[in-house]
């Protein structure tokens, strides 16, 4: 009996003390992780020799200091943090770097560590695989981690906000200031740093007095002037419906609301008039204010309602009146869309709100939702909890309630990056995105782009395994133990695709097709169109006994394919057109399948690189007669900076700048014509040979999208700050063809810089449009932004001085500038050592005499928020 008490003591004791050593170490490596300062140096874009023989990498170096000696005090030590591209090559006596998976590395202390020194850096200098140079590539959240502790981010590598500008600071980040070897992506590379003198140079004049009160976003098809009188709503609108309700248009007349126009019963008179025979396109409407009165025609109540929005369309907050006009319009493509990923780091319901109603505002009608990918499970899926409760969320080494970090993420679990739209959420968005006349497209991408539906899957076999249930634990596995095939996905994960060739595959996915469905159905939106994404799958399956046995099994019905990507597009193609649903997908996915397989409504979104001859894959695919959807990278992939500035967010690969011009130049009837006036990746001119890959006589595209990818994304906040004002020239291009595009040639035409089929007078044309849209901007629809609360990005100031006197271009008109001197304070001791002192900052006139060098910044409408300053 003294026995067992004295042992039960022991292991008490015992228990107590390894109790008391854990939190020690745990406090030691909180404290470690408090302490150390990180410092990422982003060296050489592109230097002249890369390891492994490798075409293209870039060269950094991370310094690590602590303020006093330190030990660490704790064993197996490692940091980790994510590097988008994998480290190649490391160079550190003390550390090594080891690539874990996607974009997780870890750096891990060599025997020849001893310590750290107080305030004496060690580092780390490594070349990474491919490209990288904004500083939004480079990510936040570097964390410490032990054995049998708890995961600790590094306060150093945490990303604040500008108290001024409202944009993210990288305090860890040292500053890219090098306007070659920080920017330039080869020596070839031609791009021209966006610096204040550059944009004075490269933007044209917009007058402030442009007369834009008749002129609204989207253009019209036709705008009429009927008389010289102007009709004041000052005292709001007395509404009359006939063949619709009031539901139909709330959301237009709370726009209407917000913009300071009320129902008023003694107001204006407008009449509202829908009828289905009349001559007019379904979406269109017929628009006339004459005569102390307004009426809107429309054959539907989507056509009533864009009626009404073109009225506010009309308006200016600090001016109620409006001119007689009539208008006559209809939209120039049937999908006008927007794609927001809220996989890779999640937005929340509110964004999408506020994103819908913008969207509505403008008239696109179409919500491409991305909701899956390796980096997280966004929509509730009655039957699978594990979907939300594990592939919802980032933390670290507990993966049976988790993903592992990525992109930065902070890693507790309940940060902004993580988080999933419950059935009431999701049901919530179809109803707010339908109220506003826009279907909701959701995308599950599958089977690349998987890895939080199988880890997520792997928790559930993991459950049901502990609980003796087989049959259940393998319902909906996503992956076969079998399968030894190691591959690396374009994001560098080794397990992010669905095993094609198992039954538990098809099972897991019409299981969530049918829930989406079902919620759908209850929200009296049906599930007309799903998107399962289909693309980026290259290197799996190969060593799977699964796939052997499926192509020996069933060689005769593969024949024709060349992957078994393409098997599995058309096997659920056919599972939705069963379920009349329409299947959606990207046109790289898409390509490997049997035209003749496929069922008769298909959609593609055609995402191929221009200066890659990406309009001849899209013109094949639309010559199959499927609905294609132009989704352009180097134009309507609004993750991408808005100009070629380190400081500028967003990442690279298909365009170093999209402007808001941009955007609007776009001519999406004739994509090889861009050749004569766009450039690639390196600022260099291309070709665009159309003579062998014509579309067929008669084919036209289906409509045109805009995306906005969220790994770079941590707020909501920053994506509005990509997707403002940019979405306003998007919906321009998708509502309205503007007469200077060049109309697309059926017989096939070669495009460079020299061809010139689109003319000077276009260029003249093009030009005072744009001057009439930026107008619109800067006189009517930034104000309307402001008011709904909309972190627009504020345009950076293009500026030089000349003779003294300080010169200052803006894109838009009406947007404020303002200036400091930078005074140079010289040290007595040493005036070599001088530093930068700024000044007050002052408002710009064109009498602003400046000596020396400046910073230079605009500042919102409200003179709330700055732009992002440059020094001059």
């Amino acid at each position: 009996m003294h026995k067992k008490i004295l042992i039960s003591l022991f292991t008490l004791l015992s228990a107590s003390s390894h109790a008391v050593q854990t939190d020690s170490a745990q406090q030691s490596l909180q404290q470690f992780a408090s302490q150390l300062m990180v410092k990422h140096e982003f060296v050489d874009s592109h230097p002249q020799h890369c390891p492994n023989d490798l075409d293209e990498c870039y060269l950094s170096k991370i310094h690590l200091q602590t303020p006093q000696d330190t030990k660490v005090g704790v064993k197996d030590w490692g940091i980790y943090f994510s590097q988008l591209t994998p480290v190649q090559l490391a160079h550190s006596d003390e550390f090594t770097i080891t690539h874990i998976n996607g974009d997780l590395h870890r750096i891990a202390p060599t025997e020849q560590f001893s310590g750290f020194k107080a305030n004496q850096a060690l580092s780390i200098s490594f070349y990474s695989y491919g490209t990288q140079i904004t500083r939004s590539e480079f990510m936040p959240n570097y964390f410490v981690h032990a054995e049998g502790l708890s995961a600790t981010v590094i306060d150093s590598t945490r990303t604040g906000i500008d108290a001024e500008t409202g944009l993210e600071t990288q305090d860890y980040l040292l500053p890219f200031t090098d306007k070659v070897a920080q920017f330039k992506l080869a020596e070839r590379d031609n791009t021209p740093w966006a610096s204040p003198e550059y944009i004075y140079a490269s933007t044209a004049s917009v007058p402030k007095s442009l007369d834009v009160s008749d002129s609204l976003i989207p253009q019209p098809q036709s705008v009429k002037t009927l008389s010289k009188e102007n009709l004041d709503l000052t005292n709001g609108l007395a509404l009359k419906l006939q063949g619709v309700s009031a539901k139909a248009l709330n959301p237009a007349i709370a726009r209407l609301n917000l913009l300071g126009v009320n129902l008023n019963p003694k107001g204006l008179p407008l009449t509202i008039r829908v009828d289905n025979t009349l001559d007019i396109h379904d979406e269109g409407y017929r628009f006339t204010s004459q005569n102390e009165q307004i009426s809107i025609l429309a054959k539907t109540d989507t056509g009533a309602f864009y009626g009404l929005i073109s009225l506010a369309g009309l308006i200016t907050l600090d001016d109620k009146r409006i001119p007689s006009i009539e208008i006559v319009d209809a939209p120039r493509y049937k999908f006008r869309g927007m794609h927001i990923d809220v996989a890779r780091n999640f937005l929340s319901k509110a964004f999408i709100f506020k994103t819908l109603e913008q969207m509505a505002a403008y008239k696109l009608n179409k919500l491409h939702l991305h909701l899956a990918d390796d980096e997280g499970w966004r929509i509730e899926i009655p039957g699978l909890p594990e979907l939300s409760q594990v592939g919802a969320k980032r933390c670290f080494n507990a993966p049976d309630r988790c993903l592992m970090p990525q992109l930065g993420s902070d890693i507790s679990g309940e940060s902004q990056s993580d988080g999933y739209y419950s059935v009431d959420d999701y049901q919530a968005i179809l109803a707010f995105a339908k109220a506003r006349h826009i279907q909701v497209i959701p995308s599950l991408d599958m089977p690349g782009h998987s890895r939080a539906a199988i880890h997520s899957m792997e928790a559930r076999y993991q459950k049901y395994l502990a609980e003796g249930k087989t049959d259940l634990a393998q319902q909906y596995r996503l992956v076969e133990p079998a399968d030894n095939t190691q591959y690396s996905s374009i994001q560098h994960y080794s397990d992010n695709t669905l095993n094609v060739c198992l039954d538990s595959t098809y099972a897991f996915i019409d299981k969530v097709i049918a829930e989406v469905q079902t919620m759908h159905q209850q929200a009296g939106t049906p599930l007309t169109t799903y998107h399962i994404g289909a693309d980026e799958t290259a290197g799996a399956w190969l060593d799977s006994p699964a796939c052997n046995t499926l192509k020996q099994e069933q060689a005769e019905k593969l024949s024709g394919l060349h992957t078994l990507n393409g098997y599995f597009i058309e096997r659920i193609s056919a599972m939705l057109a069963d379920k009349k649903i329409k299947v959606a997908g990207w046109n790289d996915g898409m390509g490997e399948t049997r035209p003749n397989n496929m069922p008769q409504q298909v959609q593609t979104n055609s995402w191929s690189l221009l200066f890659e001859k990406g309009h001849v894959a899209t013109h094949q695919q639309a010559n199959y007669h499927w609905d294609t959807v132009i989704s352009t990278p180097e134009v309507t992939y609004f993750d991408f900076p808005y100009q070629a500035h380190p400081e500028e967010p967003g990442n690279h690969w298909g365009a170093r700048a999209i402007s808001t011009r941009k955007v609007f130049e776009f001519m999406p009837d004739n994509l090889p014509a861009h050749a004569e006036f766009w450039f690639d990746t390196y600022n260099l001119a291309y070709t665009a040979d159309d003579r062998q890959t014509p579309l067929a006589q008669g084919v036209r595209y289906k409509g045109l999208q805009g995306h906005l990818w969220s790994e770079m994304l941590r707020s909501d906040r920053q994506a509005e700050y990509m997707l403002f004002p940019r979405l306003l020239a998007l919906a321009e291009r998708a509502w309205h063809k503007a007469d200077w595009e060049l109309n697309y040639d059926y017989s096939g035409q070669l495009y460079d810089s020299n061809s010139q089929y689109f003319t000077e007078s276009a260029v003249q044309a093009r030009e005072s449009d744009w001057q009439r849209f930026a107008s619109i901007l800067g006189q009517k629809e930034l104000a309307k932004l402001e008011q709904a609360n909309v972190f627009y990005r504020i345009p950076t100031v293009g500026a030089k001085v000349e003779q003294g006197y300080l010169q200052v271009k803006m894109p838009y008109p009406n947007i404020a500038v303002e200036y400091q001197p930078i005074l140079e304070e010289s040290s007595a001791e040493n005036p070599a050592n001088s530093e930068e002192k700024p000044a007050q900052w002052l408002p710009y006139t064109r009498d602003s005499k400046v000596k020396g060098p400046i910073k230079i910044r605009a500042m919102s409408l409200d003179g709330q928020r700055k732009g992002r300053a440059q020094k001059l």
